[in-house]
């Protein structure tokens, strides 16, 4: 089996465990042939250049047009999963992690073409269930976070800020540092498309933190 992997970590909140399961779980099920990884952004996904890097995968930054970043992101994979069938027409089996995204045409069209189609075990449907062949089933717990609303998310910035501020001053902090880290990347994890300009303000100064203290 001939796998190619097109996994979407921006819009499906995916975090660098539940990356590296989704890996080892689509290498045991066969080859994995070709991966390429959608919304990767070196700011926001800690660590997950480590691992693009390592297996020489493919990969593509977020694109942001305000609310239309997800349906960008889902075009690119529907593309390249087309173009695939003519360049890599061994590739026999297509493992697809993605958003929300109506995904229902494209998978129709693999299935017409003869491919079989992964999905990945979570604990709600993306509605797209009926359309896979099988799941990959998962040995890390992988869950979206809920959204932040816009207080909580003012209040985080302000800890985080007071925070970040004596964490840098002191040399001997470093297992403070990285909590700091850990949590700003949950937080940023949490970020939806349907957020206004105000929410992408606080997001954006989050992200410019997250820069500092790496």
């Amino acid at each position: 089996m001939q796998i190619a992997l097109l996994i979407d970590v921006d819009n499906a909140k995916v975090s660098l465990p539940v990356f590296k399961d989704i890996i080892s779980q689509v290498s045991r099920t066969g080859k994995l042939a070709y991966c390429k990884v959608y919304g990767f952004n070196e700011r926001k996904h800690i660590k997950f250049d480590e691992v693009i890097e390592k297996y020489g995968f493919d990969s593509t930054p977020t694109m942001r047009y305000k609310k239309r970043a997800k349906s960008q992101l889902d075009t690119r994979i529907i593309i390249d999963a087309v173009n695939m069938l003519h360049t890599k027409p061994f590739i026999d089996t297509y493992a697809i992690v993605a958003g929300d995204g109506d995904l229902v045409p494209l998978l129709a069209f693999l299935r017409a073409n003869g491919k079989e189609l992964l999905t990945v075990a979570t604990e709600s449907t993306d509605g797209n269930d009926h359309m896979y062949d099988s799941k990959i089933a998962l040995n890390v717990h992988y869950a979206r976070p809920s959204k932040l609303s816009k207080k909580e998310l003012t209040d985080r910035l302000r800890s985080i800020s007071e925070r970040s501020t004596a964490v840098m001053i002191d040399d001997d902090a470093n297992k403070q540092r990285e909590e700091l880290i850990s949590e700003i990347e949950e937080i940023l994890a949490s970020k939806g498309d349907d957020i206004d300009e105000e929410e992408e303000d606080l997001y954006n100064s989050i992200e410019d933190l997250l820069s500092i203290l790496k």
